[in-house]
């Protein structure tokens, strides 16, 4: 038996039924020492398992690592899926598009048509990874998930020496983010704020649902200046939308299943 790892899932195991916690409980509960509870939940920290609430100093699980299972099963399922939703967007609005799930502190890449698009650039676009923070999938997706998974989202961000952990801890900004893409309806990317590699990309994102849970983003990407705003409202938004219906409908509905 491995000592450390058996001691890791111990203090998991305990949060998962004590959430959230302080070390002085982990300590009473497990019977570890507070050194050794330290180094532990220092690790679970590192690797994104466990977070540490800032108001409180309490510990709990990653809203994320609630989902991972399901996660793991659901990225293939969402891969294939999203193949077709993806060809019929493309050929109706001629620019690519991306479907991404979050990932921790970011949103990943999983399927893509970039390959099937003669002008926009950065074509190996699996398993590229937008920040939340800073992009039109992370922004749709931040801006639907649950309250609870916010919160973390933000907490966890704020304790990085990173762009995205100076815009966490800026509430007003958060504030103004949250109204614009719900006014819209759709997370808009900042063309100067991710640069991408060799050029500049422009994207608007919405959330893809199944059971009233937000389980992915999808996105259209265009070069900068390419597109007129009013073309996005008037056409872009509303067949995207119509896509992430379509994807929403086949994980929900048919043998494809991301729960």
């Amino acid at each position: 038996m491995i000592r450390a790892l058996a001691r890791g899932l111990e203090v998991i195991e305990y949060l998962q039924s004590t959430s959230p916690t302080s070390l002085a409980e982990l300590h009473k509960g497990t019977g570890l020492p507070k050194v050794t509870l330290l180094r532990i939940l220092h690790t679970l920290q590192d690797e994104g398992w466990v977070y540490r609430g800032i108001g409180d100093d309490r510990y709990r699980l990653s809203y994320h690592l609630h989902h991972m299972g399901d996660n793991l099963m659901a990225k293939d399922a969402l891969t294939e899926a999203a193949g077709p939703v993806l060809d019929a967007l493309q050929t109706d609005v001629l620019w690519p598009s991306d479907v991404a799930m979050r990932k921790g502190l970011v949103m990943e890449i999983v399927e893509t048509t970039r390959k099937k698009q003669a002008v926009v650039v950065n074509r190996e676009s699996i398993g590229i990874e937008p920040e939340i923070l800073r992009s039109a999938v992370g922004h749709a997706y931040f801006a639907y998930c649950p309250d609870a998974e916010r919160e973390e989202i933000l907490e966890r961000l704020s304790l990085q020496k990173t762009e995205q952990g100076r815009l966490a801890k800026d509430k007003v900004w958060i504030a103004e983010l949250l109204q614009r893409v719900r006014q819209r309806g759709y997370g808009q990317r900042d063309v100067h704020a991710w640069p991408a590699p060799a050029g500049m990309l422009c994207g608007i994102a919405v959330p893809v649902y199944v059971d009233l849970k937000v389980k992915a983003c999808i996105n259209i990407v265009w070069p900068e200046g390419a597109v007129s705003s009013e073309l996005v409202e008037q056409r872009y938004y509303p067949r995207l939308q119509e896509a992430a219906d379509q994807l929403s409908k086949l994980l929900q509905d048919s043998y494809f299943s991301i729960e």
